[in-house]
């Protein structure tokens, strides 16, 4: 069953929507620079093309600047938002967002942050007409159906857009990885542990993400980038992350309960040192 099908786990985070905000980590500050960098082209891309058909036209002087100061801004659509984490972090960054998300409660986190949020599923929400420099996906990308989504894509951006996705990738560092595994793999049999914290499959290592695939299938050329920086976790805050992932949500809660507090006792009281080989997929129509 892909992600996308499995809609128990794409359906799970609103019921602890405080808890995913607070303890599901940002994206490092190198992969926000990088997307920006891409929006900020398209950007610019666009108000250049505005600027030369007014100029053709007769109907302006050629530059947008002097009328519109926010016209070079990028407009980036963020999907999948969830509380907001890479939307703020991209609206911190210059950028106009707009986000949509299909879970109230974790839309209504995001709000709070002063977002601008829709709340729909990316395949029935209503575009309104409306275009875009880039369109984002934090950790959410794997919850659409790609070959409705990125059809659908391709409507939505300028000439010269970008889409991202983003992905956190933490895993604890040294021995303790292993033993953290092994608990993870006691509980989840079924193979449902590609997103613990723990970092029990490595989604990201030489082999191609299958997103990559799905993007030449449709018309986008890609590439991808990896963002390392190291991270220090108490036990709770790491325990808190961990139990933030679907894995654990849809898990019967005194299973959880019981998991939480075998992975406690791996974890030494002084905490732990963590890594975050953030991915980064870049691509362009």
């Amino acid at each position: 069953m892909e992600d996308f099908d499995d809609r128990r786990r794409a359906e799970s985070f609103g019921e602890v929507a405080s808890d995913y905000d607070a303890h599901r980590p940002q994206y490092p500050a190198a992969l926000i620079a990088a997307i920006m960098q891409a929006a900020e082209a398209a950007a610019e891309t666009r108000t250049q093309t505005s600027s030369n058909a007014a100029t053709d036209s007769g109907t302006g002087t050629g530059t947008v600047t002097g009328t519109d100061p926010d016209a070079r801004v990028p407009r980036i659509l963020d999907v999948g938002s969830g509380t907001g984490i890479l939307a703020s972090q991209l609206r911190e960054a210059g950028a106009k967002i707009l986000a949509v998300e299909p879970d109230a409660e974790m839309a209504a986190v995001a709000r709070a942050k002063g977002l601008e949020v829709e709340v729909s599923s990316f395949e029935n929400w209503d575009r309104r007409g409306r275009t875009f420099d880039l369109v984002s996906f934090g950790q959410s990308f794997h919850w659409v159906d790609p070959m409705i989504a990125l059809p659908r894509i391709h409507t939505l951006l300028e000439p010269g857009g970008s889409l991202a996705l983003a992905w956190n990738d933490i895993e604890a560092q040294g021995e303790l990885q292993t033993r953290l595994a092994a608990v993870a793999a006691r509980y989840h049999a079924e193979g449902t542990t590609a997103s613990l914290g723990t970092a029990a499959e490595d989604r990201f290592a030489s082999v191609e993400h299958p997103a990559l695939t799905q993007l030449r299938a449709t018309g986008f050329t890609a590439h991808e980038s990896t963002f390392v920086e190291e991270l220090r976790y108490s036990r709770d805050d790491w325990l808190s992350m961990v139990f933030t992932y679907s894995a654990q949500l849809t898990m019967d809660p005194v299973k959880r309960a019981i998991m939480r507090e075998d992975m406690s006792s791996e974890i030494p009281a002084a905490g732990l040192d963590a890594a975050n080989s953030a991915l980064l997929i870049l691509a362009e129509r």
